[in-house]
């Protein structure tokens, strides 16, 4: 009785370790390589273990084979991967509006790594994306994400048939509303480095004498800096507010 229990019990908790644990391994802040594997693991063991009284009553019983196993534990983590592969596409945005303003304040040779895309990128993203996360964190929106994927046990039942479709019109309605929203995040420094070419293009034609790009660009420079620090907060509460808009749907109130 005692052996049927644990096995029961250990059944349990590998299936909610499949779904939470691959959402975590996603998440902006822990699922990075930055972060050890060591302490994401033990992350997503300690949710999933204080989670277990709480969603043993969603979990189906344990299938009689190794293949029904398997085919339950895929399932939950597609739903997880799922979940994890939402809250990329909901940080998007900073990298395409930093792509789009360092073209716009002639920044675009400028590197740096960025700790949330893990590789080089431009400046301007690389300080986008590094606010955002410290503004992800201290918002508590990773608390959302987390509540979201626990939620999701009443939408998508373990063992049960997987939306398919519904997931990928999701992530790309999603993909959409993001590449809308980059441009919206950057319209000012696109404003700004439309006015500005303008202007320097009607300077090169009434004086050809000055030479327009060592007089412009230091200009654009400065000009660029000082527009993106007095947009900068706007910019991050919109973000904050297009990301908790896309977790709320799968959050009960």
């Amino acid at each position: 009785m005692l052996s049927q229990l644990l096995t029961t019990d250990l059944y349990k908790l590998l299936l909610i370790l499949s779904r939470i644990g691959t959402a975590v391994m996603f998440l902006p802040g822990l699922g990075g390589t930055l972060v050890s594997a060591r302490s994401r693991l033990l992350t997503a063991l300690s949710i999933s273990f204080l989670l277990l009284p709480v969603l043993s009553p969603k979990i189906p019983a344990l299938p009689p084979g190794p293949a029904g196993l398997l085919l339950v534990m895929a399932g939950e983590v597609t739903v997880g991967l799922y979940f994890g592969l939402l809250t990329q596409v909901l940080m998007t945005p900073l990298s395409l509006a930093g792509s789009f303003i360092s073209y716009a304040v002639g920044m675009t040779n400028s590197f740096v790594y960025d700790n949330l895309s893990e590789q080089q990128s431009g400046i301007i993203t690389g300080f986008l994306n590094n606010v955002a996360l410290t503004l992800f964190l201290m918002s508590d929106l990773h608390h959302l994400v987390l509540r979201a994927v626990v939620a999701s046990y009443e939408l998508f039942r373990p063992g049960a048939a997987l939306p398919v479709g519904d997931f990928s019109q999701t992530l790309v309605h999603t993909l959409g509303q993001s590449f809308v929203l980059g441009m919206q995040l950057a319209a000012p420094l696109l404003v700004f480095a439309l006015v500005f070419n303008v202007a320097l293009g009607l300077i090169n034609r009434l004086v050809p004498q000055v030479n327009v790009f060592f007089v412009g660009m230091p200009l654009q420079l400065l000009a660029g800096a000082a527009i993106l620090m007095i947009a900068l907060p706007p910019m991050m509460a919109l973000f904050m507010h297009f990301i908790a808009n896309g977790l709320l749907p799968f959050v009960p109130e």
